[in-house]
């Protein structure tokens, strides 16, 4: 008797992943059988890969138009230093300075997704099919929610593909921030699991919402995170208010919570012990923001030139990727439609879903936040000022209001389910036709979805990286490592700098040191005036390079009597080596900025370092290699962190299925 197993087919894997799928999602009102989330999963991933055609070419010379593309993306390049130096990683040494990696406020470098495509298909062509996933992901989000509302296929399925379409994701990719687009989607994913919670309060739910929190807040950016913040105490109009019961439901959310900042701690972590450090720029007055009235309207204007004007009170001429959330008519009136139907028999998941659409949109408006500035104490008002892109914020109110059109479509399905018979006479003929209403919504539905997609494309379009980039990046290419500056404010220069292993003084950040003076460039690209104190050295494809003195050294050996030597230096993130070779005792100052948990080694020794802005040590006579690296406490105690946090969603996830969370989840 032959008791050996046959291996599965190809059809047998597919199935078993959509079962395991379908375990993680909560009851739904039906039941949904294998095979049709198989098709419904196929069919998104079609029509993602229909949206995102643009993004799936894998020729790294093909950047995103957004013309800060380049420069959205630079913190990526830490998971390629990773590859060359392991612990390296933790210092990004690549602009205005350099700091902690994992400190960078709008960077999404520490999110898993980013980090595995990063590691496989590099910086460029990584970020391409990450965007793509974003897509996905938000489409994903969507599927979930209509399970969890018990809507038809259909339904579900249609809001899924248009959550991958609408303007709230392919809007904010008119600028180039990945963070905007990836954040949005992570975020979207965490309204499901916060909806099953508030149902059922059993410990796998716990465990998903602690993971989708975790991954929000490793998106990057910012805003989506503070706005998905304000919106989660909506909770408490879906959980039963009997006491035991809203207690059980609110320690299973702060559960779920504390594994989030588990989960989040690399990034968490160093970020608390350098904030006192970071400051950026601020708009008090929340000048981006709209009246909401017109906040509204941007969900159903599909024109591009009105986006690139200041009509109806918007910024500028120039700020798309602030405005669009398009998710058209057919959306918008399936959504009231949901909303008086649902309404009538599932008040507070309505009221939720309702809430959870206008106050985003409520949010973008500033008005809360002007509020908040003009009643805290002055160090409140300025992080909170810090927040300059309040209209982002409005489009976390797609996913609910999708939701909302969801239910709305649905019950037009249910009421055209039964067929009309006619009947035709024609002439001595006469002919029985049995019709079936329902394909009556195709065409409309068919038409909304065309409409977001070809506006969306106006956004997700691809432009050749500039043919000067390599020429000019070569001219500013050194033997040893300098600080050096391509043409200032022009992001196309940015990521291949970066990738190249150059240091760029000026570079692109939206953030910046406290206190901190940029570093010296020693070469520097510029169409403007000349840099003062640089010399014209040459010409690149129209280009002109400087060079300046030998103070601009990276690293240089400065003697009791004030003369210096240049040093040589060599060195990826944050491990740096340099060689002087003097005779003379003196003072070696390197121009990377010194921060708590650099180590140094002069041939071989422990070092001292010194210094408040500079890396600096005082070197002894003959003294040859001195080796500086940067191992910091806190990301070591941040992995550690989210270690614990990942075992204690898997040991959740391993819980009974139904088995509620009636004791506290404390979190190790």
């Amino acid at each position: 008797m032959n008791d050996t197993v046959p291996p599965a087919s190809g059809s047998d894997r597919l199935h078993r992943l959509a079962a395991a799928l379908r375990r993680l999602l909560p009851p739904a009102r039906g039941v949904m059988s294998t095979t049709p989330l198989v098709i419904e999963l196929l069919l998104l991933l079609v029509w993602v890969a229909i949206v995102a055609r643009p993004l799936l070419d894998l020729d790294p010379a093909q950047v995103l138009s957004g013309r800060e593309f380049l420069s959205a993306i630079q913190s990526h390049h830490i998971w390629i230093n990773a590859i060359q130096c392991g612990p390296c990683v933790m210092w990004n040494g690549g602009v205005q300075g350099g700091s902690p990696a994992f400190v960078d406020i709008y960077g999404s470098m520490l999110h898993p997704i980013v980090i595995l495509l990063t590691l496989g298909w590099g910086m460029i062509n990584g970020t391409k099919i990450a965007l793509a996933g974003a897509l996905l992901m938000a489409g994903l989000a969507q599927l979930w929610l209509g399970a969890l509302f018990g809507l038809g296929r259909a339904a579900r399925l249609w809001t899924a593909c248009m959550a991958v379409a609408a303007g709230h994701l392919a809007g904010r990719a008119e600028l180039g921030t990945f963070g905007l687009v990836f954040s949005t989607a992570a975020c979207s994913l965490v309204l499901p699991p916060l909806i099953a919670l508030a149902r059922t309060g059993e410990r796998r739910h716990v465990a998903l919402l602690g993971l989708m929190l975790g991954q929000a807040l490793l998106a990057g950016q910012g805003y989506m995170q503070v706005a998905l913040a304000l919106c989660v105490p909506l909770i408490l109009l879906l959980i039963p208010w009997q006491q035991a019961m809203l207690q059980q439901r609110l320690r299973a959310l702060f559960s779920a919570v504390g594994i989030a900042l588990l989960l989040a701690s690399p990034f968490l972590v160093p970020l608390l012990h350098f904030l006192p450090q970071i400051i950026k720029d601020t708009d008090p007055g929340f000048f981006s923001s709209q009246p909401f009235r017109y906040v509204l309207l941007n969900l159903l204007i599909d024109d591009p030139g009105f986006y690139f004007s200041s009509v109806l009170q918007k910024r500028s001429d120039a700020d798309p990727w602030l405005y669009v959330n398009y998710v058209g008519w057919a959306a918008l009136v399936l959504a009231i439609l949901g909303t008086v139907i649902h309404g009538r028999s599932r008040r507070r998941e309505t009221l939720f879903l309702v809430l959870s659409a206008l106050l985003p949109l409520w949010f973008a408006t500033g008005q809360l936040f002007r509020l908040v500035t003009a009643s805290t104490p002055d160090w409140i008002a300025n992080q909170v000022n810090s927040l300059r892109h309040v209209p982002v914020m409005a489009s976390l109110a797609v996913p609910p209001i999708l939701a909302l059109a969801g239910l709305g479509l649905d019950h037009l399905l249910r009421l055209l389910k039964d067929p009309v018979n006619l009947q035709v006479s024609l002439g001595e003929l006469t002919y029985k036709l049995r019709l079936d209403l329902r394909w009556l919504l195709l065409p409309p539905l068919l038409i909304a979805l065309h409409t977001a997609w070809d506006f969306g494309r106006n956004w997700l379009s691809m432009v050749p990286l500039g043919e000067e980039v390599s020429a000019v990046l070569d001219a500013l290419t050194t033997p040893t490592t300098e600080w050096v500056n391509a043409p200032f404010g022009e992001h196309f220069f940015v990521t291949s700098a970066v990738e190249r292993g150059l240091k760029l003084a000026l570079g692109i950040r939206p953030w910046y040191w406290r206190d901190r003076p940029l570093p010296p460039a020693l070469l520097e690209a510029s169409r403007q005036d000349p840099p003062p104190g640089m010399t014209l050295v040459g010409s690149v494809d129209g280009i002109p390079i400087y060079r300046g003195p030998p103070e601009h050294s990276y690293a240089r050996l400065i003697y009791a009597d004030n003369s210096f030597t240049p040093c040589s230096a060599t060195g990826r993130g944050g491990d740096i080596a340099v060689r002087c070779g003097s005779l003379q005792p003196g003072r070696l100052v390197i121009h990377e900025y010194t921060w708590s948990g650099w180590q140094a080694r002069v041939d071989g020794k422990p070092a001292q370092l010194e210094g408040d802005v500079w890396l600096e040590l005082e070197l002894p006579a003959g003294a040859e290699l001195v080796s500086v690296r940067y191992r910091p406490w806190d990301v070591p105690l941040g992995l550690i962190f989210c270690l614990a946090g990942m075992l204690l969603v898997g040991y959740l996830l391993l819980q009974r299925k139904g088995e509620a969370a009636s004791t506290p989840v404390r979190a190790p």
